[in-house]
C-alpha cells in the first residue's frame, strides 16, 4: 500500500533539520492540509531564519502495516 508522508523542515539553508517524518495519511489532500497548516503564521513581525517552516508530502510505501495512517 502506498501512502503520503508529511515531511516538515524547520530553518534555512545549510541549518535546515528535519523535525517530523511519521505522519502519514491515505488521502493527499488531508497530507497537503496539515502541510499547510503547519507553516501557517499569524503574525505581522518577521520570522527568523530559523523559526522558518517548510513542509509537504512525499509518497512512500508502507511496509509495516502497523504503523499510524491517518
Amino acid at each position: 500500500m502506498h501512502v503520503f508522508v508529511l515531511m516538515v523542515y524547520m530553518g534555512y539553508g545549510d541549518d535546515r533539520v528535519l523535525t517530523s517524518s511519521n505522519m502519514r495519511f491515505y488521502n493527499i489532500d488531508h497530507c497537503n492540509y496539515v502541510a499547510s497548516a503547519v507553516v501557517r503564521r499569524y503574525s505581522s513581525h518577521g520570522i527568523t531564519t530559523k523559526d522558518r517552516v517548510v513542509a509537504y508530502c512525499v509518497p512512500e510505501k508502507l511496509e509495516d502495516n502497523s504503523l499510524p495512517v491517518y
